[in-house]
C-alpha cells in the first residue's frame, strides 16, 4: 500500500479546512480531531492547533481549548527581561485564543496580560471563523435532532438519512442513526462517490469541486483506471495501518486483577445480580487483523501519474495544445498547403518550443514544482493509445523552451542559425493538422471539448479518497460500539493510521468498549492516556467514574469528582462522579443527592436516572426505583441499564414474568451481556424451565469464557438436571480457578456425595467452611441427606 504523497496533502489540508469550518458543530469537531491528529502543529505552523481550539470553544469546552493553546501563547513566560524564555515570541493566533477562553470562564487579568504581551512582540494575524452552512442537510439534521427528543424515532431516522443522502460527510447525521439504534449497514458507510455513465462524449470539462456539501464527483472518477482504489491508498506515516502490528495494550502479565466470582466484586451475586449491572465480560479472543507488507515509497511520477492513454484522449493527438479546464479548444490556425516542387520532398517538421508549451502534461507539472526536473526520456516512455506521443525531443533536452541553451551548443549553432530557424517556422505555419473531434465553424457541427481532468482534480481525489477512507474505518468501529460488539470495535480502529489511533478520540472508543467488556485493567490504561492528551475532558467520565466504583478505588475517584467540579460544575459528569464517590462510601443518602442533581443540570441524561435508580434500590424503595428507571428509558429508549434495573426491581419483589419480559428486553438491546444472559436464565430457572436456562448460561459463557460466576451458574442448572458427571469434571478445573469462593466447594461437595465418593466430598466442603464458617449449618444437613438436600448458602 503507497502512502498519500507530498503532493496530495495540500488538497487534504483544503478539505479538512472546510469540513472543521463549515459544518455544524460535532461534526466540525470530528474533523477537526481529525486534521490535528494527521497534521500536529509545528513551530510556525498553527492551522490545525488553531482550528480545534475554535472547534472547543464553540462546543462550549474553553477548558480544553486553554489547555491546547496555552504553551503556545506564552501564558508561562515570565515578565523578567533577563529570562531566557523571554526570548521566545509568541503566537499571537494562540495568545487571542486563550484570551477568549479566558473570557469564557471569567479569568479576565490573566487573558488581558496575555493579550498585552502578545499585541508588544508580534503582529496580529486572524483566527478560523467557523461559518456552517445552511443547507438542506443541516435543515433535515435540524429536523432529525428535534423528532429524537421529541419521541418520533420513524421520523428522526428517516430525517437523519436525508440529512446522509444531502451530505455524506455529515458525521452528525451518521452517529445519530447509530444512536437511535439503526445504524446503516456496512456496505453503506461513507461510500465513494458514484461514476456516472458516459452517454456522450461531447461535453465540456469543469474544474474540480472542493466543496464539502456534498461529496464532490469529479471528472478524475468518471475515467476508468484514473481514480484509484482504496487498497492503493495508505496513511500518512503507518505502516500498512496497524502501527508495525500492534495492538492498543498489552495484556498484563498474570491476567491483571484477580478474577472475582460476584458481578460487582461481591459474593452474594452468586445469587442475585449486581445493582450496577451495566458491564459485559471479555469476548471471546478472535484473530488479529493480517498486518500490511512494508514497502519502500513509490516512484512519484508511477504513483500519481496515470498512463498516458487516460491523460491525453484520442482525439487530441493532433490538439495537444488545447488547455485542460478551457470549456472550448482554441481556433486551429489556418491551413496552408506548400507550393513549388520541394512540397512533397520536404517532411513536415513541428517546433519544438511549441510542441512543449501545448503538451497538457507539461502544463500540469510545472505548477506542481516538477515541471523541470522531468527529462526527456521519461516523456518519451508515455504513450497515446498504444502509439508513441512523437514529440519530437532529442538528445536530452530539456522540456521548456524558456530554458537558457547551453554555450557549446550556441556556438555550433552559429553559422546556420538564421536560415534551419526559418525554415522550421514556416513549416509549422503550414503544417495541416486532422483532427476528429475538432471540424470547421462554418460546417455547423458540434464541437468535441473533451478534456483530460487536471492534475489538480486528481490530486484533490486522491485527497478525498483518503480522507474517506479514514471516516469509513471510525464510521464503522462506532457502529461496531453502539451494537455493543466490542471486540469488532477495537479490531477496527486497530487499522487507522497511527497518529489517529492514538487521538483522543480512538482512545475514548477503546476505553468504553474495554468497560463494556468488564475488562477493567485495560479500560483504565486507556482512560489514563486519554486524560493524559485531554485533562479537561468531561465527555465519558462518567463511565470513567463508574469504573473506578467497580475498581473500589475511593481516592482515585474522589481526585476525579474533585477535577471535574473544579472545570464545570453545571456538567452531568462532575455530580455522576461525585455521586459514586459517596455510594462507594456507602453513604446512598448523599449518593442520591448528587445523581438527583445530574438529573436536574441535564433531564434528559438517561445514566444519572438509572443511578437513581439503583441508590433506590439499596435502600430497598423499589417503586421510586421503578420511576428512576421508566424516566432513564423515555430519555433514551436504548438504555439497556435502566430496563436492566426495572428486571431486578421485579425479580426482588417476586414478579417473574415482569422481570423476564424487562431482561429479554436488555438482551435485545446487547446481546453479548453475560450478565443480562445470566439474568434471564436465573428467571428461566425459577419458572423451572431448566432446559431453557441453560441455553441462556451457555450463550454468556461463550461471550464470557473467563468468568468463574457465568460457568457456575451453568454448573448449577446441570446439578438441578441431575448431570453429575458433567457437573464434577466442569467445577474441578473451576475450583482451582477461583480457589477462594466458598460456593463452588460446597456444590463440588454435594455432587461428590451423589456419586458416593464421600472422601472427596468431606475434602470439598472441609475447603468450603473454612472460607465461610456460615455454611457449617448447611454442609451437615447435606451431609445427613446424602446430598439431596439442597444448599442453603448464606450471603
Amino acid at each position: 500500500m503507497t502512502t498519500l504523497s507530498s503532493q496530495s496533502q495540500p488538497n487534504l489540508l483544503r478539505r479538512l479546512q472546510q469540513l472543521s469550518l463549515n459544518s455544524p458543530t460535532p461534526t466540525s469537531l470530528f474533523y477537526a480531531r481529525i486534521w490535528h491528529s494527521l497534521f500536529p502543529s509545528t513551530d510556525n505552523d498553527h492551522e490545525s492547533l488553531h482550528t480545534l481550539a475554535v472547534c472547543f470553544l464553540q462546543s462550549e469546552e474553553p477548558y480544553s481549548a486553554l489547555h491546547l493553546v496555552r504553551d503556545s501563547a506564552g501564558v508561562d513566560f515570565p515578565d523578567d527581561e533577563s529570562d531566557p524564555r523571554r526570548k521566545q515570541i509568541p503566537c499571537y493566533g494562540c495568545a487571542l485564543m486563550v484570551a477568549k477562553c479566558c473570557q469564557k470562564i471569567g479569568r479576565f487579568s490573566e487573558g488581558q496580560a496575555v493579550l498585552n504581551r502578545a499585541l508588544k512582540r508580534c503582529s496580529p494575524t486572524g483566527l478560523p471563523t467557523p461559518s456552517p452552512a445552511s443547507t438542506s442537510a443541516s435543515a433535515h439534521l435540524t429536523l432529525a435532532c428535534l423528532s429524537h427528543k421529541g419521541k418520533a424515532p420513524e421520523a428522526a431516522v428517516e430525517n437523519y438519512q436525508k440529512a446522509l443522502q444531502e451530505d455524506p460527510w455529515l458525521w452528525e447525521a451518521f452517529t445519530g442513526l447509530c444512536d437511535i439504534g439503526s445504524p446503516p449497514s456496512l456496505e453503506s458507510i461513507f461510500l465513494d462517490p458514484p461514476v456516472p455513465s458516459r452517454t456522450s462524449s461531447t461535453r465540456t470539462s469543469r474544474p474540480p469541486t472542493l466543496s464539502p456539501n456534498p461529496m464532490p464527483r469529479s471528472s478524475a472518477s468518471e475515467m476508468p483506471g484514473f481514480l484509484p482504489t482504496r487498497k492503493q491508498i495508505s496513511y500518512l506515516g503507518s505502516n500498512g495501518g496497524n502501527g508495525g502490528g500492534s495492538g492498543f495494550f498489552t495484556p498484563d502479565v498474570g491476567g491483571g486483577a484477580s478474577h472475582r466470582l460476584g458481578m460487582m466484586g461481591n459474593p452474594s451475586s452468586w445469587d442475585t445480580p449486581s445493582v450496577m449491572g451495566d458491564t459485559t465480560f471479555q469476548l471471546p479472543d478472535q484473530p488479529p487483523l493480517p498486518v500490511a507488507s512494508k514497502r519502500p515509497l513509490p516512484n512519484l511520477m508511477s504513483t500519481f501519474m496515470p498512463p498516458a492513454s487516460h491523460l491525453i484522449p484520442t482525439t487530441s493527438r493532433s490538439n495537444a495544445s488545447t488547455p485542460v479546464n478551457e470549456l472550448a479548444p482554441p481556433k486551429l490556425p489556418a491551413m496552408k498547403r506548400a507550393r513549388g516542387k520541394d512540397a512533397a520532398k520536404k517532411p513536415i517538421e513541428t517546433p519544438q518550443s511549441q510542441i512543449n508549451s501545448n503538451l497538457p502534461l507539461a502544463r500540469e507539472l510545472r505548477p506542481n514544482g516538477f515541471g523541470h526536473g522531468v527529462s526527456a526520456r521519461d516523456l518519451k516512455s508515455l504513450e497515446l493509445n498504444g502509439h508513441g506521443i512523437g514529440i519530437g525531443i532529442g538528445n536530452g533536452n530539456a522540456i521548456d523552451s524558456d530554458l537558457p541553451v547551453r554555450r557549446s551548443s550556441r556556438l555550433k549553432t552559429t553559422s546556420t542559425s538564421k536560415q534551419p530557424t526559418m525554415s522550421k517556422v514556416n513549416h509549422a505555419r503550414s503544417r495541416t493538422t486532422r483532427s476528429k473531434s475538432v471540424t470547421s465553424s462554418t460546417s455547423g457541427q458540434t464541437v468535441d471539448t473533451t478534456s483530460p481532468p487536471s492534475m489538480e482534480t486528481y490530486l484533490q481525489a486522491v485527497a478525498d479518497e483518503y480522507l474517506r477512507d479514514i471516516v469509513r474505518r471510525c464510521a464503522k468501529a462506532y457502529r461496531y460500539l453502539s451494537l455493543y460488539q466490542c471486540q469488532e470495535a477495537i479490531l477496527e480502529l486497530d487499522t487507522l493510521p497511527e497518529n489517529v489511533k492514538n487521538s483522543p478520540w480512538s482512545l475514548d472508543l477503546v476505553a468504553r468498549a474495554f468497560y463494556e467488556m468488564a475488562d477493567y485493567v485495560q479500560a483504565r490504561r486507556a482512560f489514563t492516556q486519554l486524560i493524559e492528551k485531554e485533562p479537561y475532558r468531561l465527555q465519558s467520565m462518567d463511565h470513567y467514574s463508574t469504573l473506578l466504583w467497580h475498581l473500589s478505588d475511593p481516592p482515585a475517584l474522589s481526585h476525579l469528582s474533585q477535577h471535574l467540579m473544579s472545570i464545570n460544575k453545571e456538567s452531568p459528569q462532575s455530580w455522576i462522579s461525585a455521586g459514586n464517590c459517596f455510594s462507594l462510601q456507602k453513604d446512598h443518602e448523599e449518593a442520591m443527592k448528587c445523581f438527583r442533581r445530574a438529573t436536574q443540570v441535564d433531564p434528559n441524561n438517561a445514566y444519572a436516572w438509572t443511578l437513581c435508580g439503583y441508590e433506590s434500590i439499596e435502600m430497598e424503595e423499589y417503586e421510586r426505583a421503578l420511576s428512576y428507571f421508566r424516566n432513564a428509558v423515555r430519555g433514551e429508549g436504548r438504555f439497556y441499564n435502566a430496563w436492566y434495573g426495572m428486571g431486578l426491581v421485579y425479580m426482588k419483589t417476586g414478579k417473574i414474568k415482569y422481570a423476564e419480559h424487562h431482561f429479554r428486553r436488555a438482551v435485545e438491546i446487547n446481546p453479548t451481556n453475560a450478565v443480562l444472559l445470566c439474568c434471564v436464565g436465573m428467571v428461566l430457572e425459577q419458572s423451572d424451565d431448566i432446559v431453557q436456562a441453560i441455553h441462556f448460561y451457555e450463550r454468556a459463557v461463550h461471550y464470557a469464557p473467563k468468568s468463574p460466576m457465568v460457568q457456575f451458574k451453568r454448573i448449577r442448572a446441570l446439578v438441578a438436571l441431575q448431570r453429575f458427571d458433567e457437573a464434577i469434571s466442569l467445577l474441578e478445573p473451576l475450583s482451582t480457578q477461583a480457589p477462594d469462593e466458598a460456593n463452588i466447594f460446597f456444590l463440588l461437595g454435594k455432587c461428590y456425595l451423589r456419586k458416593d465418593k464421600r472422601s472427596e466430598a468431606t475434602i470439598a466442603f472441609t475447603t468450603a467452611r473454612e472460607l465461610q464458617p456460615k455454611l457449617e449449618k448447611a454442609i451437615k444437613a447435606t451431609f445427613e441427606a446424602n446430598g439431596e438436600e439442597e444448599e442453603e448458602e448464606e450471603d
